[in-house]
């Protein structure tokens, strides 16, 4: 009998730092990873949100607010990762039922 072992799940740490990466590519901007920006990322993670819904979270607010809209400069960590927000613009992706 072959025993298996568990894969580990990325730390969260690097979980929220590859989000944050995504913020950067997808916003041309280049927030650090510090504790201040990854600690709301971090939250996130631990109420359960995947990389892959944060990332579509980011994906869809830079579509709704493009460089030049008046919203464009809240394309930030403290904003789109903060509990109340977040929860909000999780709930508005579409996952084509």
């Amino acid at each position: 009998m072959e025993l298996v072992t568990p894969i580990k799940p990325k730390s969260i740490n690097k979980q929220a730092t590859e989000v944050l990466e995504f913020l950067n590519e997808k916003t041309g901007r280049s927030y650090r990873p510090t504790n201040v920006n990854i600690t709301f990322i971090r939250a996130r993670l631990a109420e359960g949100y995947t990389i892959e819904e944060m990332r579509a979270v980011v994906a869809m607010k830079c579509r709704e607010w493009p460089k030049g809209h008046d919203m464009n400069k809240y394309l930030r960590p403290a904003t789109l990762f903060n509990n109340e927000k977040f929860n909000q613009y999780a709930g508005e992706l579409d996952y084509g039922d």
